[in-house]
């Protein structure tokens, strides 16, 4: 498969499982800001690997995946700067 046609594969997952995906991440998350911006997220790691790597026997799961990843780095960051100025304040 070419680049272009991995491009218009990945475009054509996007378009269908799009709404899926953010719709999936906002139950998650309980913001459908940080959805979106997840799922986008997700979107940039298929171009980018995608081309190299084939397009994925099922798409959409791993687009949802890789945001659900994502989201969990997320909370885990918060999480650990939340603890960290704890102990700043605490000293």
């Amino acid at each position: 498969m070419t680049a272009t046609e991995t491009h218009h594969a990945i475009e054509a997952v996007w378009r269908i499982e799009s709404p899926k995906i953010i719709a999936g991440l906002a139950r998650i998350v309980r913001d459908v800001g940080l959805a979106e911006e997840l799922a986008h997220d997700a979107l940039v790691a298929a171009l980018e690997q995608w081309p190299e790597a084939g397009v994925p026997h099922k798409p959409g799961a791993w687009l949802m995946a890789t945001a659900k990843h994502r989201a969990i780095d997320l909370f885990r960051r918060a999480k650990r700067l939340e603890r960290k100025h704890e102990e700043l304040a605490f000293g």
